[in-house]
């Protein structure tokens, strides 16, 4: 039976696909019937000590681990004890044991302790610590153990049920009340065996210190002995020691307690002045990204810890004030001091922080980034309260603008192409930066932006001294050029009416600097996006400096703009486009006939080449409603943003001060090309020709022509079309069309209405 059982199991575990799938089928339903038998835990018992193969001997841990779980009463527990606890002392003998059976032979004991302790294995820790001494293998299963525990039983951030939610409680007392300090002890012992002649095991041995230590009584491991060997390990030549060493305290020091108990932790540990060594950069080598990474979580976790320390104590004085109790002198001076030592740790470990931030990983930089928020919201909260900053916290924010602007900005050896990806790798990996780049940035621009309005002057300076040495240099990397242009745009969020206004406000000399620029590497499309975003946002300022306005209508209108060969940037540009002329429509009255002479190509190019993708672009972008479908079948997308274009064009020509012959000779240049091709079109529809190779159906073309002409008469009122000059109205109004679209069953010909609605 047993030959038979270890075929069946192989047969049932074979990954080559060699094995008929019938056979499988068998060889499983045996390992099925096998595990029902009644006796089949001291088969499962009998076969892991004899059997030569691996796959076996999961089995059998795996069917014993259920029957513990589902059908403990069938066996003999002392029986099973036993042999688990020789598997356990054998593994000092099996250095090949692979760790998967390690690990299975853990959570069979774990299931066993769950039935078994306190009750009826109250030796269960005695036993496991006793084995301790045998060597390393023994060692490794304890680690094992004990990790397996608090998956298993322990840990509540695994979802557990109202009964197992009791059982982790039980468990967790019953250690308490018979085995934690040994357990300590255990730990002090095995870290200090094993630092030099085993890093890796002592590593392990420090992991189950940190599951561990959230729950236990801290003065267990936060004692004379044990925190030295703490600080020991975080000087270890092992990455992986270090790294463990760090993970430890990072626990130790987020357990919940008191305000004053928590300072008065971290102050106990030390660690400020280990940390605060670290304002040049943290201790690690270029290719320890994981250690720099625990590292970076400690750092954060310390001065979160004693800035949210800080605000309890601050919010309790503020509470007791506002409802007319009184608090004794000697809690107000213990309250003082606590956020006079706060405020100290914190001064002390910011160029740590700022440092940390600079980082050139994005994990290990943006782990400080909740902090920095979380101060700036103080320094804001105290300002109102003070009605200022203090010095101490003012020296910083220099720093801090810099150093976020060192994490905000694409990589020295970024992936992004200039004007044209080379292929769709090149193109997929710079999609995939440029995502990453904006999601980092989401919370570091929040932060700018808080700290801008808390401090705007000093905020002013840094962007204007990072605009003044992109465009100083004509060979400025577009890394930096882009970063600037971007803070400037930041900056311009939600900015107040006198920061813009000429002469007097910062932000708006700011921006006129940037409108006569001669930005370097503004070709590229990343760069030219910050740009034209950047002229729109500040574009009210620009109704104060029209002198800027024909160098900024260049670069919309020119190939950086709409002509971009990015398709990308040249369809952002005809929507920005429109905004701007909705904004400046009167200052660029003047230069009607220089927009239309240089917009002409590009008008030309969207009415011709209307996209064809079946609305998947217009989707991707946001575009509502997905896309129409003509008689024809032909997919016409729901949106087409370039045709914002026509929109820009239409609000330009559409202003009652423009001369009327002038305004009419305008509207017929723009028309007459669209309805020449709405009638070409027309006819080929229906004559029943379908899309010449290289251009598009018809539909598409009459669509995209009747799009257009809706979107100019968008910038004609009603009153210039109906009252002011009537004749334009009358020239819209009549544009109307039965566009014959033949249906591709019959052939014959039906009419759909296009009708032009001025607005």
């Amino acid at each position: 039976m047993a030959d038979d059982l270890e075929r069946a199991v192989l047969l049932s575990f074979d990954q080559t696909g060699n094995v008929d799938a019938a056979l499988k089928d068998r060889a499983v339903a045996y390992c099925n019937e096998t595990n029902a038998q009644p006796l089949s835990w001291q088969l499962c018992l009998e076969k892991y000590s004899s059997t030569a193969y691996m796959e076996v001997r999961f089995w059998c841990l795996q069917t014993l681990h259920e029957i513990l779980v589902t059908r403990y009463d069938q066996l003999d527990s002392c029986v099973v004890k036993q042999a688990v606890l020789s598997w356990v002392r054998h593994t000092n003998v099996e250095h090949q044991m692979p760790p998967f059976l390690r690990n299975k032979v853990a959570q069979v004991i774990v299931a066993l302790v769950q039935n078994e302790y306190p009750h009826k294995w109250p030796s269960f820790w005695t036993d496991l610590l006793g084995m301790l001494p045998e060597g390393p293998g023994v060692v490794d299963m304890f680690c094992r153990i004990l990790v397996a525990i608090d998956d298993d039983v322990i840990s509540l951030d695994i979802a557990r049920t109202q009964e197992g939610i009791k059982r982790s409680m039980q468990l967790k007392d019953a250690m308490r009340e018979t085995c934690l300090s040994d357990l300590a002890e255990a730990w002090y012992n095995l870290l200090t065996a094993y630092q030099s002649a085993n890093p890796d095991l002592a590593a392990a041995v420090l992991n189950t210190v940190e599951r561990y230590v959230n729950w236990i009584d801290v003065a267990l491991v936060v004692n004379k002995r044990f925190i030295p060997l703490l600080f020991t390990l975080l000087s270890s030549p092992s990455e992986t020691l270090k790294g463990a060493a760090a993970d430890v305290l990072t626990e130790i020091i987020s357990k919940r307690m008191e305000p004053q108990n928590k300072l008065g932790l971290i102050q106990q540990l030390g660690l400020g002045r280990v940390c605060a060594q670290w304002g040049n950069g943290l201790p690690v080598q270029d290719e320890e990204y994981e250690l720099a990474t625990k590292y970076a979580k400690l750092l954060a976790t310390i001065v979160t810890e004693v800035l949210d320390s800080c605000k309890k104590v601050e919010n309790q004085l503020v509470s007791f004030a506002a409802v007319g109790v009184v608090m004794d002198e000697e809690a107000v001076q213990e309250a003082t001091s606590t956020c006079q030592a706060a405020d100290k740790l914190i001064q002390e470990l910011l160029p740590a922080v700022l440092a940390t931030l600079r980082d050139s990983e994005d994990e290990v930089a943006t782990a400080v980034v909740p902090f920095l928020n979380s101060w700036v919201a103080r320094l804001k909260a105290n300002q109102k309260r003070t009605g200022g900053v203090a010095s101490d916290a003012l020296q910083h924010i220099p720093a801090m603008l810099d150093s976020l602007a060192v994490c905000a900005r694409f990589p020295q050896d970024s992936c992004n192409y200039a004007a044209t990806a080379q292929d769709a790798t090149e193109a997929v990996a710079a999609e995939e930066e440029t995502a990453g780049v904006l999601e980092k940035r989401q919370d570091l621009f929040t932060l700018f932006k808080n700290t801008a309005k808390l401090v705007p002057e000093p905020a002013y300076v840094f962007v204007g001294k990072q605009l003044q040495g992109v465009v100083s240099r004509q060979k400025a990397e577009w890394q930096d050029v882009e970063l600037a242009i971007t803070l400037l745009y930041q900056l311009g969020e939600g900015a107040a009416e006198e920061t813009l206004k000429p002469g007097s406000g910062s932000l708006g000399q700011l921006a006129t600097g940037l409108f006569g620029a001669e930005v370097p590497a503004w070709h590229h499309r990343l760069v030219v996006s910050a740009l034209l975003e950047t002229y729109v946002r500040f574009s009210k300022v620009m109704q104060q400096n029209q002198e800027y306005i024909p160098n900024v209508l260049a670069v919309f209108l020119g190939d950086s703009g709409m002509g971009h060969p990015d398709e990308a940037v040249s369809t952002r540009a005809c929507y920005l486009f429109s905004r701007l002329v909705k904004v400046l429509r009167q200052n660029i009255r003047q230069f009607a006939r220089e927009v239309l002479h240089s917009v002409q190509g590009h008008l030309v190019r969207i009415a011709t080449h209307p996209p064809t993708d079946g609305g998947q672009a217009a989707a991707k972008a946001g575009g509502p409603g997905g896309a129409k479908i003509t008689t024809m079948g032909a997919f016409l997308p729901a949106t087409d943003d370039r045709l914002y274009a026509y929109e820009g064009v239409g609000v330009l020509l559409g202003q009652e001060e423009l001369p009327a012959e002038e305004q009419h000779a305008y509207i017929a240049a723009l028309l007459q090309p669209l309805i020449h091709q709405i009638e070409t079109s027309l006819a080929a529809a229906t004559a029943g020709s379908g899309a010449v190779a290289g251009r598009p159906a018809p539909t598409l073309l009459i669509q995209q022509a009747l799009e257009a002409i809706a979107r100019i008469s968008k910038g004609f009122n009603a009153n210039l079309c109906t009252r002011v000059r009537p004749e334009i109205g009358q020239r819209l109004s009549l544009l109307d069309f039965d566009t014959c679209m033949p249906p591709k069953s019959t052939g014959q010909l039906c009419f759909q209405e296009q009708q032009l609605y001025i607005r």
